[in-house]
């Protein structure tokens, strides 16, 4: 019987290949979350976000003056039958991720559009110097 060196990072590498491989991975634990870009022009906030292979029936937006809510759930296909996987890699349930906005924006004016994949919200932005807030009375 011969020995066989300790290579504890290849190990390493090798377990930490099948957490990823297997999904189980702090990160991914619920579901996945959309990647963004997050961007303004002079009048409006833009935000574009990947959910490929999401219906727009199955996503849900909720925006206020300062970010905005993006959630929704990837179904399985009425074919696909685990007694018959080979291979699954796709993240299927359910999603969501709140995102900062970078200034204060008006809620009842944004608009959402889905193609292709990519959400992209268009929100206008609120003016300089108005204020949301109101003057209390004491009494």
């Amino acid at each position: 019987m011969s020995l066989m060196p300790w290579r504890p990072l290849r190990e390493l590498s090798r377990d930490m290949w099948e957490l990823l491989e297997r999904g189980s991975f702090p990160y991914w634990g619920e579901g996945r979350i959309p990647k963004v870009d997050i961007y303004q022009t002079d009048s409006e906030v833009i935000v574009d976000a990947e959910v490929p292979g999401v219906s727009k029936e199955n996503l849900q937006l909720y925006v206020d003056e300062t970010s905005l809510r993006l959630s929704g759930q990837m179904k399985q296909s009425q074919e696909f039958k685990d007694e018959h996987v080979y291979r699954s890699e796709r993240h299927l349930g359910s999603f969501a991720r709140t995102i900062p906005l970078p200034v204060e924006v008006k809620p009842d004016q944004a608009r959402a559009e889905y193609k292709d994949g990519i959400l992209s919200v268009r929100i206008p932005k609120k003016e300089p110097g108005m204020s949301s807030g109101r003057r209390i009375d004491i009494h």
